[in-house]
């Protein structure tokens, strides 16, 4: 592909100078709140009590995220793409975050300039140092390629692809354009293929749940396994795709093979493995990744869950937390109330101010 067109004006480098693409910039009030933000998040990630973590993700989100997108958790877990089914709704934006800027960084490798590329920050590494703003839309995002099953390094990719070749335009989209265009469900058609899937499965960054028989229900191992049967099946060559989910570092132990596919196939793909799995149980029971965002409506999922009560639980231990700082049950609520003081005490001062003149 082409490089796009130098200007001539460069200040005799021969070399444009474009604009870092990113957000506009902070303002020196909102980085201070950025960085308050950070602070608070880096501890709950950091957690490791899992209920700790779990009371402490649930409050961040609800002090930042919207109360209808986090409602919305529990019917995206059955279509997100199997890979980021452990992963709580926050740590799957953080996820999701990182995969768009390197994905960002790659376009403008491809379109742009490679010496540039590596700089480019379309958003904050870390979704809390973003502002409230670009956290919503990358919150969104992200929900948006739960809701399509797509991986989120793909979705990113397919969508920036789109966005620069399709639109002609000159640069990658912002975290408020991820989703934005009557094209996109048309850029999403017919995505994630067979081939996307088959790359993407059982990667070596993978929760270490994957690699392990559960202790008992698991219903995100089970889908994983589904999926990683119907890609030997689909796979050209048979032998060779599910040798490699018995490797050392794989999924499969000969005898879970021997339960899943026919005794030639396991056989022959035996034959091509020199270092079999060899697994261990998983030491931590199921639970589901949305917990913790119950939602009241009844064609929620949660409705029929088996984790109600624990999940009502968390949800309350939330609160308390939220009390215990100093806020109500629905921060954002406040902020805006707050904001709203605000606003008429300035237009009482403005009119004030107008009339004693």
């Amino acid at each position: 592909m082409a490089k796009i067109k130098r200007s001539k004006a460069t200040g005799g480098t021969g070399k444009a100078k474009r604009p870092n693409p990113a957000r506009k910039k902070m303002s020196v009030k909102n980085m201070a709140d950025a960085q308050r933000r950070e602070v608070v998040y880096q501890k709950v990630l950091g957690l490791a009590s899992p209920t700790a973590r779990q009371v402490g993700e649930i409050s961040f989100q609800r002090t930042y995220i919207d109360k209808d997108l986090l409602a919305s958790e529990p019917s995206l877990m059955p279509t997100r793409w199997v890979g980021n089914r452990y992963m709580s709704p926050l740590q799957a934006t953080q996820a999701f975050t990182e995969a768009y800027i390197e994905a960002y960084r790659a376009a403008w490798d491809r379109r742009f300039d490679a010496s540039e590329a590596p700089f480019k920050q379309p958003c904050k590494t870390s979704f809390a140092m973003n502002d409230r703003q670009d956290m919503t839309c990358l919150w969104k995002a992200r929900q948006k390629a739960d809701e399509l099953g797509m991986p989120y390094d793909l979705f990113c990719d397919i969508v920036i692809e789109r966005w620069l070749y399709g639109r002609k335009t000159k640069k990658p989209p912002l975290p408020n354009q991820l989703c934005s265009g009557k094209l996109f469900q048309g850029w999403m058609r017919g995505h994630p293929t067979w081939d996307e899937m088959g790359e993407r499965l059982y990667l070596t960054t993978w929760d270490r749940r994957f690699f392990t028989e559960p202790l008992g229900e698991d219903p995100v191992h089970a889908a994983a396994m589904r999926a990683l049967h119907a890609d030997v099946l689909h796979a050209k060559d048979r032998p060779a795709r599910l040798a490699r989910y018995l490797g050392a570092n794989g999924p499969l132990t000969e005898a879970r093979a021997t339960a899943m596919f026919e005794a030639h196939l396991v056989r022959s793909a035996m034959a091509l493995t020199s270092d079999p799995a060899n697994q261990t149980d998983a030491v931590e029971s199921y639970v589901p990744a949305c917990i913790g965002n119950r939602s009241s409506s009844k064609k929620s999922p949660c409705y029929v869950c088996p984790f109600v009560t624990q999940c009502s639980a968390l949800k309350k231990l939330g609160t308390q937390a939220l009390n215990a700082a100093g806020s109500s049950s629905d921060p954002r609520a406040d902020r805006r109330r707050q904001q709203d003081r605000e606003s008429q005490r300035r237009r009482r001062d403005k009119k004030r101010n107008e009339l004693a003149a």
